[in-house]
């Protein structure tokens, strides 16, 4: 169910709900880690008091708990390493940033919002690390618009390309996928993110054939 409200136009109010939502997702997974890793710890307690008792404890049973344990410890910390990128983005004024990066950083922290709703993000890699100056901030904000309507007009998964246009001076996000369900309300949303998109001088593009949406997504480049 999408949980955007659509009678609050307010691009403030639009902001603020975006930035709740990517926190609240992951302050969710984030939650998940540690109810794994205690979950783990309690059964190491277990059978460290089952050896006391002389009952032998299979080194490998030991040697997988430990590993998994790690696992969700470099989980997290992966986490927060996204979620700290997000946060401080919203105080950083227009800057320099690396286009892939920002999608990459938007993947990991939506990630659980489109496997609930059984789909996902495929970031396809671009052979080069494009930047812009730009809010990045506000970038994020408009991407994760962008593939929440995507998702609303197809269930497939989201397929996502970084292109460099021909004359050097453009970036461009596509979003392709097949189209599965009713897209009417998933394009009036987009003709309301065009406007918004202005606000740091891109251009947003939708089109829909007969079987296929595409989104695009075109900024100034800017190149240091």
């Amino acid at each position: 169910m999408n949980e955007r409200n659509s009678n609050h136009p307010d691009p403030s109010r639009e902001k603020i709900f975006f930035f709740g939502r990517i926190m609240a997702n992951v302050s969710h997974e984030f939650n998940n880690v540690i109810t794994v890793i205690s979950e783990l710890s309690g059964l190491l307690n277990d059978l460290s008091l089952l050896s006391k008792k002389g009952r032998p404890i299979p080194p490998e049973k030991i040697e997988s708990i430990t590993e998994n344990i790690s696992k969700q410890i470099a989980r997290g910390k992966h986490l927060i390493s996204h979620m700290n990128r997000f946060s401080h983005s919203a105080d950083e004024i227009p800057k320099t940033v690396a286009l892939q990066s920002i999608i990459e950083n938007m993947q990991v922290l939506t990630e659980r919002i489109f496997k609930n709703r059984q789909t996902g993000i495929s970031v396809i890699p671009s052979s080069e690390e494009y930047s812009l100056k730009t809010d990045p901030f506000e970038l994020r904000r408009v991407l994760f618009a962008c593939m929440d309507c995507f998702q609303d007009a197809s269930s497939s998964n989201i397929s996502i390309a970084v292109h460099c246009s021909e004359n050097g001076k453009e970036l461009e996000v596509q979003m392709t996928g097949q189209i599965e369900k009713n897209s009417q309300d998933a394009f009036r949303r987009l003709e309301e993110l065009q406007k918004q998109t202005t606000e740091f001088n891109g251009r947003l593009l939708f089109e829909q054939t007969e079987n296929q949406i595409r989104i695009r997504l075109v900024l100034p480049s800017n190149p240091e």
